[in-house]
């Protein structure tokens, strides 16, 4: 469901409510209920949390990346937030995602040294920057590179082979 029929959803349960479409036994429940209402839409109406334009500038331009106009959803972290959004995928890319080829490559990360194996996934799984690798296993920012590349040759030549 869209942000927009959540809202809309809310502004017609507060309005069959508030004429006393429901049987409440209580009145308090029923204020109760409607201040949580009058709370759910005016968070609604208050707009996107500010991370989603910051994204969304972030975005511009980028051709296969995109942020709904409407997103308002959003998980806050301690380091920082997610903004829900959409990655373009060439059917090219889904043709080469076949089961052999990614058996192949499976076997491949496994037979890598250790250490090759770690930057790369932390490199290419965690999206890590190269500083934040050295620090984590305790190499300079060069040796991570040379480990990345040497990773990447490998995975290459040998999803080449196939």
């Amino acid at each position: 469901m869209q942000n927009s029929e959540i809202l809309a959803l809310l502004h017609d349960l507060k309005t069959y409510l508030v004429t006393g479409g429901w049987p409440w036994s209580r009145r308090q429940r029923r204020a109760h209920l409607l201040g949580r209402l009058d709370a759910m839409t005016a968070q609604l109406d208050g707009g996107p949390h500010p991370a989603v334009a910051l994204a969304r500038a972030r975005l511009e331009g980028a051709p296969v990346l995109r942020i709904e106009t409407d997103e308002a959803h959003i998980e806050e972290t301690p380091s920082g937030v997610w903004v829900r959004g959409w990655i373009w995928v060439e059917q090219q890319a889904l043709a080469s995602c076949d089961p052999g080829r990614m058996t192949k490559l499976r076997n491949v990360l496994a037979d890598l040294p250790q250490q090759t194996c770690a930057v790369f996934l932390a490199h290419c799984v965690e999206g890590l920057a190269y500083p934040a690798i050295a620090l984590r296993l305790n190499l300079g920012v060069a040796e991570v590179q040379r480990e990345l590349a040497s990773a990447l040759l490998i995975l290459s030549e040998a999803l080449d082979e196939t």
